[in-house]
């Protein structure tokens, strides 16, 4: 299996506007359900063929440490960057896991083969891996643009550069990867369209709409986030990489959106894309963030205003 690799250049592609990156296993349907109907299959037909015994099926749904256990059953070692690696799958492949009253041989453990490489350690946009198996989750990409709630960390903002959702790097930084398969799941395979690398500006204003949100990403992980985070995110990634083109768009949703975050967002990159714009450009994005603050009552989101009209 390939790795998972960037969106082009930041903020080129010609005569297209730039483009974020989705994670890899967000680009299908949700691995949750499509794993859940793999366990419970399996856990029919244990209760079938052993009558009496009982099973539970788990997508990382419960207070199970499934890394942990994978690796106890033989399935991979946990590498520096704290994921399980596979002799056979390198580290791109989902766990699922299935309690059972049945008593089963246990199978080995692997001993790690890491050696000496660190290249997980420093493939990490955000240092979030402080040491070798040793992961900041404050830090990480991942929770950043899936499970905060709220306003992204100032700092780590231009750090995140163009993902909108999840991050790859370290995963895509292993060298097991290289002995790796494709899966033959067809529903996890990226879905047709833009599902790997979004057109940005599209994406923000098609996430202007709830209900839009909702029918678009309708059985994928993207759901997770909400509106909210996902055009949160957006407003973070054409900060970081985001021309003038940009500056209409986020303007609108700094104007429209009814979410305090979301507006924050925008203020941030209006000031990031027009301290790179200079000019005529730039002077009008300044003077629309002083408008907007003469508007806004949210606290927060005139602090972000405020910062990003300093420029």
């Amino acid at each position: 299996m390939p790795p998972a690799g960037s969106a082009p250049p930041k903020g080129a592609g010609g005569a297209r506007t730039a483009q974020g990156v989705v994670a890899r296993y967000a680009r299908g349907d949700d691995y949750h359900a499509v794993l859940r109907e793999k366990l419970n299959a399996l856990g029919a037909w244990i209760e079938r063929r052993w009558p009496g015994e009982r099973t539970r099926g788990f997508t990382d749904s419960g207070p199970l440490r499934e890394r942990e256990l994978a690796a106890r059953a033989g399935i991979g070692w946990q590498g520096r960057h704290t994921n399980l690696i596979s002799l056979d799958l390198g580290n791109w492949f989902f766990l699922g896991a299935l309690l059972t009253t049945l008593e089963l041989a246990p199978d080995p453990s692997v001993e790690g083969h890491c050696g000496t490489c660190t290249r997980c350690l420093s493939a990490c946009p955000t240092g979030a891996l402080v040491a070798p198996h040793t992961l900041d989750a404050r830090r990480c990409i991942s929770y950043l643009t899936i499970e905060l709630k709220g306003f992204i960390p100032r700092e780590l903002r231009p750090l995140m550069g163009n993902r909108i959702f999840g991050c790859d790097d370290c995963l895509a930084a292993c060298p097991w990867n290289e002995r790796a398969q494709a899966g033959r799941e067809t529903r996890l395979a990226a879905r047709a369209g833009d599902a790997a690398f979004p057109e940005l500006l599209e994406w923000l204003a098609l996430l202007g709409s709830e209900t839009v949100f909702q029918v678009k990403f309708a059985g994928t992980p993207l759901l997770r986030p909400g509106r909210e985070g996902l055009r949160r995110n957006v407003c973070v990634a054409l900060g970081n990489v985001g021309g003038a083109e940009s500056l209409p768009g986020l303007e609108d949703a700094l104007r429209s959106d009814p979410s305090p975050v979301v507006r924050g967002h925008a203020a941030w990159a209006m000031g990031e894309v027009a301290g790179r714009a200079r000019g005529a450009l730039a002077q009008a994005a300044y003077t629309a963030l002083r408008e907007a603050a003469t508007r806004e009552s949210n606290e927060a989101v005139r602090t972000e205003i405020a910062q990003a009209g300093s420029g």
